[in-house]
């Protein structure tokens, strides 16, 4: 026998069944009409769902929901390498029409450096031999329209609160912050002041072609080793609440020193003095600053949220993990910078409009954010919030100029000066 539904909405579901026993169940018709025994026997088999739900409730009452394929991982088996994987990802309309103009979707395959659109049968062709498929990824069809998928920021404040380090040897006398306080939480458009310094994992791998040029087979690693954030205003503006050391379990190559000013035995748990967190804990913090609505600044901001993991994201998509909104991130690279012109170091912008000498041996992420702050304040004030663009022009041009002239190297501090004491040095020559 056939067990079969049939929905208002048109669908209809049968099921197959040995089952002879069946519950007769008499129609409640009030206006008298009689029915055979076929009649009755026919309706209490076949039900008809007397209801006003839409097709997707439908679907879900019966059981029925419709995935999309969206990407897919596969193997490429290769025996002298052991392989590689490869992913096959359908990008939706909201990229294409951005950067086209056009409203479609498209297949593209990810492959290391590469990335080509394909055809949508190429993500489902696979062969044991050499293409084995690792992970199919669905989405459920209608899933944005149907459900809130809004993040009710499930992070707490208490994850800013002052927390335990993971180094046996840290004391309270090496604290470089100075955790924030319940009455001193940020709120939306708040200022932090926000640098990070990375170490090395993995050297580049590279080979040199017949003719000459060089080809990058597997890039470098980097890892995210110290995290810095300072308040932005307030009696304590300028004064870190966040300067985490992140604990690693890898192998490190090279800690930059030089550029990143960590040392061999900084991120060990068992010799560092410095607080030493998850990587866990620290990106909590971030999360929670991000959803919050703070505005960071800071200098290289860009580079610094990949490396970190966090993507700097033009619009407002806090729903969204691992993205920062572009109107969150205030980048003095870029504040600092003339269209078509060389990017400037945070070390020369310091010099010249702040007459402040830093990173002289090594770099210090709470010097950085700290400087990226006063940086910002010094923009605001030239600028005067970009009610005299040609003015502020100015200001650009003289710092390329002495830039060229300085070859962008600070002066050593014997007998040299800022540009504005330099400036007042010259007219005193003068008479």
């Amino acid at each position: 026998m056939e067990n079969c539904s049939l929905c208002r909405c048109g669908s209809e579901t049968v099921r197959a069944s040995s089952t002879l026993l069946f519950t007769l169940s008499y129609p409640d018709d009030k206006t008298g009409k009689n029915y055979d025994f076929a009649q009755v026997l026919k309706r209490s088999i076949c039900l008809d769902q007397n209801t006003q739900w839409g097709p997707a409730r439908a679907e879900e009452e019966h059981g029925v929901y419709v995935y999309d394929l969206m990407a897919t991982v596969v193997h490429i088996l290769d025996s002298r390498t052991g392989g590689s994987l490869v992913a096959h990802i359908k990008v939706g309309e909201t990229y294409h029409q951005r950067k086209e103009g056009v409203t479609h979707q498209q297949w593209y395959l990810f492959n290391d450096f590469l990335i080509e659109p394909i055809d949508k049968h190429e993500a489902v062709q696979f062969d044991m031999n050499w293409k084995v498929p690792a992970i199919l990824y669905y989405v459920k069809r209608n899933l944005n329209s149907r459900y809130n998928l809004n993040i009710k920021n499930p992070i707490e404040a208490s994850v800013l609160l002052a927390e335990a380090s993971l180094a046996r040897k840290q004391r309270k006398t090496h604290t470089t912050f100075i955790p924030l306080m319940l009455n001193e939480m940020p709120q939306i458009g708040d200022l932090v002041g926000l640098d990070a310094e990375f170490v090395t994992l993995n050297e580049e791998e590279a080979e040199l072609r017949s003719d000459g040029t060089k080809s990058t087979i597997k890039p470098s690693q980097m890892s995210v080793a110290r995290i810095t954030c300072v308040r932005g205003q307030g009696p304590n503006e300028g004064i870190p609440f966040i300067d985490d050391y992140i604990s690693t379990q890898e192998q490190v190559v090279d800690y930059l020193t030089q550029y990143s000013g960590i040392k061999p035995g900084d991120l060990d748990a068992k010799i560092s003095s410095k607080h030493l967190t998850t990587l866990k804990s620290t990106y909590l913090k971030l999360r929670f600053l991000i959803d919050i609505g703070v505005k960071f600044v800071g200098h290289g901001l860009q580079k610094d949220f990949r490396v970190i993991n966090l993507m700097v994201w033009q619009g407002s998509f806090k729903s969204l993990l691992l993205r920062v909104p572009k109107d969150q991130v205030l980048d003095t690279v870029y504040l600092f910078h003339m269209p078509r012109k060389r990017m400037i170091s945070l070390r020369f912008l310091a010099w010249y409009f702040l007459d402040l000498k830093i990173q002289g041996e090594t770099h210090d992420s709470i010097e950085d954010a700290r400087t990226a702050l006063q940086l910002y304040r010094k923009y605001l004030e030239l600028s005067k919030n970009g009610t005299e663009p040609e003015s502020f022009h100015k200001v650009l041009k003289g710092l390329y100029e002495k830039g060229r002239k300085m070859d962008w190297k600070v002066p050593e501090p014997e007998g040299q000066t800022s540009p504005k004491n330099a400036a007042v040095f010259s007219s005193v020559l003068a008479l």
